[in-house]
């Protein structure tokens, strides 16, 4: 009969299993049950030990994402009739072969194949433990067992398909189809970027691939996924109820303090799913965060903090770990050495996420604005998958997305303002320069703004970013600057450049966190994760508004001003005009400075 095949796609992608099977129609006394099977032998023991002792194949082996859309609407129509009789069955199956475009298949040949015993009980809890909280392939599964240092004699496909026979795991087609026979992917939730392939696995001229989602290996119509909700129970050592301080390295603002408390009401008393913690860029967000962390692993709440770097959650799980030195932390990432422990606290990229279903209680998402997640909703289908249904998710961000923010404004979601810094000073206001003249890089001389705000920041000793909105103005501005102000000739050059995919990027940032050097010339690469003691910010060709949004400039200016030594940092925004965004960024900072001052969080 049908079975799990390993075999190469006809590309250059790794091999994998292979789901292909007939449905069928199990019968009792008084009623009937369809269903698909990649070996029905295994089937027809499970529903005889239910009582159910007529066993008909409907179809030949079909892929899976086939199968499981004519079974679906089976069921679907079927329930509503009581016992599936077998005419009807058949005259379902042509409808939807026809929807789905598919040609005639043969009747299914060959006798009804015989009961296969069922597999040990003991090695179903353990895959069923396994897979408990995550949607896997079935390749993973056996990674999983792997890396828990389990190991079962039965073929592992079959222990699955017997958990999905009894309820315990749900089984999907990597892409499968919706009730109208629109395909989409079950791995990603995306109906985009599907291509039928001649698949190799399956045998077919028009099985359907996910490139969406390619990275995190093939989701195809013919591949398994298996899937099991999370059971609510921390797999930890910690217990509900325990004592969890974190461990601080510092005492907490007055506006840390109390965003922490509203972070630990949210969990504890909040009746909502979601909330917002809209905090000013360098405000210590994170450690506000640790206040809703703390009171949902008290009540032995499952918790998962996401954010889209790695660089973020690497750094995060030797931090938290000083934190709270006693709890178990795992980090998932690109490259991380374990994938499927277990823990008190799960750090994952956004991507990493894509492996849990239903499984936390409380779900942290950090930089929900960030590249990829801010254009990307497959990562925030994932992380909305990972949290159980009746989990809450709290996002941290300085600069949410135009659709969060407006719900926050509407109180549709529950907000928690952190606008004030460690040091009480208030956030810089960008200084708007409007040049109508102001020329590309090459002129003769410099705009008087530009050297005004330069010699500026180099008489007092300072550094300065300029964010230029393309790659080639890098090199352009760098050279324009040199030029008219070259230094001596002893001198290294006083000013660089870097851009993402710059060669010597890490060197070059690494110097200027040194203070070898005072200007950087950089795209929108470093407007995250930079903190410099004694930095000015300016913005050239700030009214480029496709490069440079409302949010992407709050998150620049909140680069400046974040030491205490230096806390009056200098924004600069230069443009021939005052966009609608430059005037958006100023605006929402005034209006953090007027809160955090309202509240005497100010100094």
């Amino acid at each position: 009969m049908a079975s799990f095949q390993s075999r190469s796609h006809t590309g250059s992608y790794a091999p994998v299993l292979c789901w292909r099977g007939p449905l069928y129609l199990a019968r009792g006394e008084n009623s009937g049950q369809v269903g698909l099977s990649h070996a029905p032998g295994l089937d027809r023991t499970f529903w005889q030990q239910r009582g159910y002792y007529h066993f008909q194949l409907l179809t030949p082996p079909l892929p899976l994402g086939t199968a499981a859309f004519l079974c679906e609407l089976l069921q679907r129509h079927l329930s509503r009739r009581g016992e599936p009789p077998l005419r009807q069955a058949q005259a379902l199956l042509e409808r939807g072969r026809r929807q789905l475009g598919l040609p005639p298949w043969p009747d299914p040949a060959g006798e009804c194949p015989a009961p296969r015993p069922a597999p040990p009980p003991a090695e179903l809890a353990l895959v069923q433990r396994i897979i408990t909280g995550r949607i896997l392939w079935r390749e993973e599964v056996a990674l999983a067992l792997a890396e828990n240092k389990a190991a079962v004699n039965t073929a592992l496909e079959d222990l699955l398909h017997w958990l999905y026979l009894a309820g315990e795991v749900d089984l999907l087609p990597g892409v499968g189809y919706e009730p109208g026979g629109q395909p989409r992917c079950r791995r990603c939730g995306q109906a985009t970027r599907l291509f039928k392939v001649s698949c190799a696995a399956c045998a077919t001229s028009d099985c359907l691939i996910c490139e969406n989602c390619l990275t995190m290996g093939q989701s195809r119509r013919c591949r398994p996924l298996y899937a099991r909700p999370g059971s609510g129970q921390r797999a930890g050592a910690l217990t509900a109820g325990g004592e969890l301080r974190p461990r601080l390295e510092f005492a907490l603002t007055p506006a840390q303090v109390d965003a922490y408390r509203e972070a630990e009401e949210f969990v504890t008393r909040a009746p909502g799913k979601e909330c917002l913690l809209w905090a000013a860029c360098g405000a210590g967000k994170t450690e506000v965060a640790y206040g809703a962390i703390t009171a949902a692993l008290r009540q032995g709440k499952r918790v998962l903090y996401t954010c889209p770097r790695r660089e973020v959650i690497r750094e995060l799980q030797s931090r938290l770990t000083a934190v709270w030195p006693g709890l178990a932390i795992q980090a998932l990432y690109g490259g991380s050495p374990g994938k499927f422990g277990s823990a008190d606290l799960i750090l994952a990229t956004t991507h990493q996420a894509l492996r849990f279903y239903r499984c936390f209680d409380l779900v942290v998402l950090d930089e929900v604005d960030a590249f990829p997640l801010s254009e990307d909703p497959m990562l925030y289908y994932a992380v909305e998958r990972a949290r159980r249904e009746d989990g809450q998710t709290l996002w941290l961000t300085a600069t949410p997305p135009a659709d969060l923010a407006v719900r926050a404004r509407r109180r549709q979601v529950a907000v928690i303002y952190l606008p004030a810094r460690h040091h009480g000073h208030p956030l810089p206001v960008p200084q708007i320069h409007r040049d109508p003249l102001l020329t590309s890089p090459g002129a003769k001389h410099l705009p008087r703004s530009l050297a005004d705000c330069l010699e500026l920041t180099l008489a007092g000793r300072g550094q300065l970013l300029i964010f230029v909105p393309a790659v080639k103005l890098v090199a352009e501005v760098a050279d324009w600057l040199l030029k008219n102000r070259p230094g001596t000739a002893a001198e290294a050059p006083w000013v660089r450049g870097c851009y993402a995919a710059h060669p010597e990027r890490d060197a070059i940032i690494a110097a200027f966190r040194r203070c070898e050097f005072p200007v950087l010339v950089t795209t929108t690469v470093m407007e995250r994760g930079v903190t410099i003691p004694r930095l000015d910010v300016m913005v050239l060709y700030a009214d480029e508004e496709r490069v440079f949004t409302a949010n992407t400039l709050v998150q620049i200016a909140g680069r400046a001003g974040r030491s205490p030594d230096y806390p009056d940092g200098r924004v600069y925004f230069l443009a021939r005009r005052v966009s609608p965004a430059m005037a958006a960024a100023c605006r929402q900072i005034r209006e953090f400075n007027t809160l955090a001052r309202r509240r005497g969080y100010l100094k």
